[in-house]
């Protein structure tokens, strides 16, 4: 579910408010002629103030009485149209599944179709309708890559997980098309990733670094690594060398937005594989959260220590605190 800013429910909140009184306010009292009339209409006039600062200029003869059907109509497709322009703008996880959807409707669209033409109008067998079904993947396998790469984050990482694991899950057309995400994605340069950690901590690079490497080890889709040595905290310590992994903040914040619409496009395609969707989510869950990361290597470490195989045999990254 998503839950809009506290910026964007208030101005939805006020218009929703001003519209009900401008349409269903009663009047207070008859005016001093016993008009009903003129008392409705004067309230009506004092509401529409109200609102004629969130309207543009071209639409303000829509505040003006009388209030026909056709003005409140009109009112009221106005302010949809500006309360989804306020959710658009403000609100990242909205317009993250506008995004998706606008990206995802017409491959659900025609999937829906070439099933609904092929067993209600064409009557086609099975063996038919699944050929028409292949031809239909053979061309949106490819759309649905296109729109997993240009939402990025958390979509090419669960399209690299279907791409090892898909196999009897997904239509096989599908698998082939995801084997390219194995390959990585470009990392991000070093100014996005000292922004991430600068705001992360409150300090500078130089305050926290002797030297950083501008150029990852590694980059995946929701983080990448870099070498690095940290700065001495105490005097006479010595600055000691690290990796750092550094997850783009976005992941995470959209993650909710992101999981459900994977969900929503399962039901759509193949309800049966709805469970495999909310495993991901969990999965997912759990590996974004690095403090649990961290948990498992120390956990993995006391182990190992335990049987005598670290660090004889292999050697296992500590966490620094």
């Amino acid at each position: 579910m998503l839950f809009p800013s506290a910026r964007t429910q208030s101005f939805t909140y006020k218009t929703a408010d001003n519209l009900l009184n401008i349409m269903c306010k009663p009047a207070a009292s008859l005016d001093n002629h016993g008009n009903k009339e003129a008392s409705l209409s004067s309230g009506l006039r004092l509401n529409a103030l109200s609102i004629s600062a969130m309207v543009p200029p071209f639409a303000q003869p829509l505040l003006k009485p009388p209030y026909t059907a056709r003005k409140i109509l009109l009112l009221l497709f106005l302010t949809s149209v500006l309360s989804f322009a306020s959710l658009y703008t403000f609100h990242r996880g909205f317009r993250r599944t506008v995004q998706f959807w606008r990206g995802m409707a017409p491959l659900v669209l025609k999937y829906k179709y070439v099933k609904f033409r092929a067993e209600k109008i064409d009557h086609v067998s099975p063996e038919e309708l699944e050929d028409r079904l292949n031809v239909y993947r053979e061309t949106s396998a490819p759309q649905l890559v296109d729109l997993i790469l240009r939402m990025g984050g958390i979509y090419v990482k669960i399209g690299q997980v279907m791409s090892t694991i898909g196999q009897g899950l997904l239509p096989q057309q599908y698998v082939d098309a995801l084997k390219p995400l194995q390959d990585g994605v470009p990392p991000r340069n070093y100014d996005q990733i000292s922004r991430i950690i600068e705001d992360s901590t409150g300090k500078k690079m130089n305050e926290l670094f002797d030297s950083f490497d501008e150029k990852p080890i590694g980059a995946a889709s929701v983080a990448q690594v870099h070498r690095a040595t940290l700065r001495s905290r105490k005097e006479g310590e010595q600055p000691m060398p690290i990796v750092l992994k550094v997850q783009y903040p976005e992941v995470a914040e959209l993650f909710e937005a992101d999981l459900s619409n994977l969900e929503i496009a399962t039901k759509l395609f193949a309800p049966e594989n709805l469970e495999v969707a909310k495993a991901l989510r969990k999965r997912h869950e759990n590996e974004l959260d690095f403090t649990k990361e961290a948990d498992n290597l120390r956990e993995c470490t006391r182990d190992m220590q335990q049987y005598g195989v670290e660090p004889s045999l292999v050697r296992i990254p500590r966490v620094v605190e």
